[in-house]
């Protein structure tokens, strides 16, 4: 399907298979989703366009490791009492 939808696209030597020198956006589980369809939710890992990141928290872990960018929607501060 993938295939398929990379083609109508236009570009089928880029996107679309698993292959050298192809474009790929993955994620890296830590237990198996064809075992308990809620093992999707186990996200260890992200590649985006060739970065690796650490799934939890968006810091980059190669091939330069950087923190991850602040959350505007994070607020960190503890309740006043």
């Amino acid at each position: 399907a993938t295939f398929f939808g990379a083609e109508a696209i236009g570009f089928p030597e880029d996107l679309g298979t698993l292959a050298a020198g192809k474009l790929a956006d993955i994620q890296i589980l830590d237990l198996d989703p064809l075992a308990d369809i809620r093992n999707t939710n186990s996200v260890r890992f992200v590649m985006i366009n060739g970065e690796l990141f650490d799934a939890n928290t968006m810091a980059q872990l190669w091939p330069v490791e950087r923190p991850a960018p602040d959350r505007f929607w994070v607020d960190d501060t503890p309740p006043s009492r």
